[in-house]
């Protein structure tokens, strides 16, 4: 039985559903940090020129406030929060710079003190006086605009009531009873007074002059927190570059981006707890091709979309763990352009650094050994033959495909196991090709993809090891020409009767 959940879905039980969104996004920050450091180095350089080079500002303070009889004060401070808005309205703020006579380079505002019914017109210039001056401006402007629409409903009003008190007078000398017309006289005179001493919504003046405070400029503060806000800003840009990148940095990118199934996300490597985890890690990925998921014997192919050194690691890692294991493995080369790390027939010379100590020993062969004619067109058919030929001297055939956007022979490869992964190189792996191999993988039993860094360290493998965990014993990597040949260990030596050293049922590695 093959592995064939290809795609990823929410029900998927992977590592990448566990992980929090908090986590996503500071994997996306960590692989984009070149954005984050230099929006974060722009941000400090532009607070340093600003700290050494800005002049200091004064800001002046001009208080209102809103008092109205018989109302509350919380009515009056919903009145204020309106008002500060008109303040600071844009437009508005135009057509008083227009009208007032501020000096350049004057900015202003209007601030509610918490939830009271005080409103402060701030003012700020590069002078004491210019920043006064201004703030004394607005607030009179401001307090004038406010005022005139109420002023022009109450005089109004107060014109209509004179209006009545005149034709009240001038009944009573008509001879009108006197009782009715001083008391109308009196109504309307009283009603006059009122809206003549009635405040309500009117700004008056609390303080004209409310202070001047200086800002100087100060390297010590400027400098961090322009820092702090270029790391955020380099945060968000690095994110949102993440999201529209076309390459693939995480693996929730490779389900998100792709809808490829990502099985491991190998870290690179380079320090003794990097190492351990990308062992770990591989050896999670090992095991998702135990029996329970692909039959023995067994044929798993490892192909990246384009060339990478990677899909070599990955078919070592896993033919290496079940090779530990106990079980017969076969490494099969299938990259029929790319000449092989010498002749195996010279290379196959047993490595005294490398192989006294073996416990395990897994045979590795190019395909073109296993061909009639390596020269004419690899298909299907061609490829199944040779499978039946290697699965009967083993349990598990590791595939190491070439290319699969390169050779067009790769797809029936693929086509012919039981199992594919697809070796996905954070250097190399792009959206578009990602999703265009998982296309033409989607009847080859696509297990998943695995998202790799390739190792850090600059210090290649011995020859004939597997980047696997150690603490699986060490296993050889014997290259062979025939299927008949056995690698030299234990008393066995090479080209003795196939029948009498490899079992015909799965058992442990000759």
């Amino acid at each position: 039985m093959a592995l064939t959940s290809n795609t990823a879905t929410p029900e998927n039980g992977d590592t990448v559903d566990a992980a929090s969104t908090v986590k996503i996004q500071l994997q996306r920050i960590r692989r984009f940090w070149p954005v984050v450091a230099t929006i974060a180095l722009a941000a400090v350089l532009a607070g340093a020129v600003y700290s050494f080079t800005a002049a200091p500002s004064y800001t002046a303070r001009f208080i209102l406030f809103v008092s109205s009889p018989g109302r509350v004060p919380e009515e009056d401070a919903v009145m204020v929060l309106g008002y500060v808005d008109l303040f600071n309205d844009p437009a508005y703020q135009s057509r008083m710079r227009e009208s007032s006579e501020l000096a350049p380079g004057t900015t202003f505002e209007a601030r509610m003190a918490a939830s009271s019914a005080l409103i402060y017109v701030e003012a700020t210039a590069g002078s004491a006086g210019e920043a006064m001056d201004a703030a004394t401006a607005l607030a009179t402007t401001f307090r004038w605009d406010v005022d005139s629409v109420r002023r022009a409903e109450r005089d109004a009003s107060i014109a209509a009531l004179r209006t009545q008190l005149d034709e009240a007078r001038e009944m009573s000398d008509d001879g009108t009873p006197p009782g009715y017309s001083i008391q109308r006289i009196s109504e309307l005179e009283n009603q006059i007074n009122l809206m003549q001493g009635d405040s309500t919504n009117q700004l008056q003046v609390l303080q004209p002059n409310g202070g001047v405070s200086v800002s100087e400029p100060s390297p010590l503060r400027d400098i961090p927190i322009a820092l702090v806000g270029g790391l955020i800003l380099g945060s968000v840009a690095a994110v949102v570059t993440s999201m529209l990148s076309g390459r693939l940095g995480t693996a929730h990118d490779v389900r998100v981006k792709t809808g490829v199934r990502p099985l491991v996300d190998l870290p690179r490597g380079g320090s003794r707890q990097a190492d351990r985890l990308r062992a770990r890690r591989l050896t999670r990925l090992a095991t998702i091709f135990g029996r329970g998921n692909v039959t023995r014997p067994g044929v798993v192919a490892v192909v990246a979309p384009t060339a990478t050194s990677a899909t070599a690691e990955i078919a070592r890692a896993i033919a290496g763990y079940w090779a530990a294991e106990g079980e017969r493995v076969v490494l099969l080369r299938a990259d029929l352009r790319r000449p092989s790390h010498g002749d195996p027939a010279e290379g196959a010379r047993p490595d005294p650094a490398d192989g006294s100590g073996a416990a395990a020993t897994v045979r590795e062969i190019p395909l073109g050994y296993l061909l009639a004619n390596p020269d004419l067109p690899l298909n299907r058919a061609a490829f199944t033959v040779v499978l039946e030929r290697v699965r009967a001297t083993a349990d598990l055939v590791v595939v190491q495909a070439p290319p699969l956007l390169d050779d067009p022979g790769t797809h029936s490869l693929c086509a012919a196991a039981d199992s594919t992964v697809l070796v996905l190189d954070r250097a190399r792996a792009r959206v578009a090709s990602t999703c265009e191999s998982a296309e033409l993988l989607e009847e080859a039993g696509l297990a998943g993809g695995v998202l790799l860094d390739p190792p850090r360290h600059g210090s290649r493998p011995s020859r004939g090891r597997a980047h696997f965990p150690a603490f699986y014993g060490p296993v050889r990597f014997e290259r062979v020409r025939h299927l008949d040949a056995v690698p030299a260990r234990n008393g066995h030596h090479r080209n003795q009767e196939a029948g009498r050293l490899v079992p015909g049922r799965p058992g442990p590695n000759p």
